[in-house]
């Protein structure tokens, strides 16, 4: 089995949790969000809820979310003002059948996507069963429920994911045009989807008859976790004057542009050189390769002087570098493409969002210094980290809420100029 460990210490502080949960060697876990309180106030993702001694006899309400990620599933338990009581973080086992999207894609074409639902079904449900048992538990030690108990449950993910997870023909995927059997959001039973799993029958009634929101999606490769993200950080941004700029890092980098009213969006596959390649964490390659620009050693085209490129430096080798030249290249290729068709200068941008795993560790300098991102957003990025948990519990913590994903798909390889563009920005410029 995988070690899980609970969210908030990763493991590393060996912490109850960790220790109950911990059954074998590689912590996966999804450690911090953002999320907006009504006073505005960035909520972070381990703040408890209540004091110890406040006691309300009032009926009282859960929320449930997780986010199903390629890799990893992250999960909280918060309270009905969105203050997290219990967390949790697993990795994906679909992994098992393939470590990537189009692996999955591919095996669920060839007769797994029923193995790919239920695996996941029941990783879902043991992760919320987790979080609702210690989340109950916290709410016990500091307020009174004699009124009961009532829950509301959100789950998000990339389109692929929530195929997967629906049981959702994924065949429109496999190929250009790329067209998704749905992208709309749903409300399904949670017995619907989980009354199979073994730990159904462990769930309290209450939460056995909840219904389910499941985020829409914005494109084939632009997910409901991006869509969650955007909804936690752009709260009337479709109808506001700002543009913002939401960027998720992975195995492919999904952009969201919101401008004059309207929502832009575009994909740029990546690959694995930001997510599961030889560096833990993809900031350790972004400060290596921007040290060594500094220090001369790495010139415009990538090419490391010797004895860097026979020896390495620090860690880093010369095929390091190349791949991350193509993830960069695309993604640049990406944010130019992106801006240009929604005729929006660099400059015109008020915030830009680092959002995701990847991004969650690293430094803004870095992304500049390595032609990650262009130099007119210097000033203007804030690293987000897990966003979609955050739009979850916005979304349901406010009854009155709607989930906005319409927009225009770029498709970056009908773009003109793409390839010029992409060999344009591989190169360290």
């Amino acid at each position: 089995m995988e070690k899980t460990y609970c969210g908030a210490c990763r493991g590393e502080r060996g912490c109850p949790d960790c220790k109950k949960a911990a059954r074998s060697a590689d912590y996966t876990g999804i450690t911090e969000f953002k999320s907006e309180e009504a006073s505005g106030k960035a909520v972070g993702l381990f703040e408890k809820s209540g004091h110890a001694g406040e006691k309300n006899d009032v009926q009282r309400e859960l929320l449930l979310a997780a986010d199903i990620g390629t890799t990893t599933l992250a999960f909280v338990c918060a309270d009905e003002k969105g203050r997290v009581l219990a967390s949790y973080g697993c990795g994906n086992p679909q992994r098992k059948t393939a470590a990537d999207v189009i692996g999955r894609i591919d095996s669920a074409i060839r007769g797994e996507r029923e193995n790919l639902k239920n695996v996941i079904r029941e990783a879902l449900a043991g992760g919320f069963l987790f979080v609702l048992e210690k989340g109950m538990r916290m709410l016990r030690e500091t307020e009174s429920t004699r009124d009961g108990i009532t829950v509301r449950i959100a789950m998000a993910g990339n389109t692929t994911m929530q195929h997967l997870l629906m049981g959702y023909p994924v065949d429109g995927m496999a190929g250009a045009p790329f067209i998704p059997y749905s992208v709309e959001g749903e409300t399904v039973s949670f017995a619907a989807l989980f009354s199979r799993t073994p730990v159904y029958e462990e769930f309290p009634s209450f939460v056995r008859q909840a219904e389910v929101t499941i985020f829409p999606c914005f494109s084939a490769f632009v997910g409901g976790d991006l869509v969650a993200g955007a909804y936690a950080l752009f709260p009337g941004a479709c109808t506001g004057g700002q543009t913002r700029f939401l960027l998720d890092l992975g195995t492919n980098g999904e952009l969201l542009l919101f401008a004059d009213g309207k929502i832009y969006g575009t994909a740029a596959a990546m690959g694995s050189a930001f997510e599961g390649g030889r560096f833990a964490y993809a900031s350790d390659l972004f400060r290596l390769i921007a040290e060594a620009r500094k220090q001369g050693i790495l010139d415009e085209t990538g090419l490391l002087d010797e004895p860097y490129f026979t020896e390495g430096f620090y860690g880093l080798r010369q095929e390091d570098v190349r791949e991350f030249q193509l993830a960069k290249g695309a993604l640049r290729a990406g944010i130019e493409l992106l801006f240009s068709h929604a005729g929006r200068k660099f400059s015109d941008v008020d915030k830009v969002y680092i959002a995701g795993g990847v991004g969650r560790y690293c430094r803004s300098e870095d992304l500049f210094c390595t032609g990650l991102l262009p130099e007119e957003f210097a000033g203007k990025v804030e690293i987000v980290g897990n966003s979609c948990i955050g739009g979850m519990l916005s979304y349901l913590k406010n009854r009155e809420a709607m989930l906005y994903c319409k927009g225009e798909m770029i498709n970056l390889a009908e773009e003109p100029g793409f390839e010029e563009t992409y060999y344009q920005w591989m190169n360290f410029v």
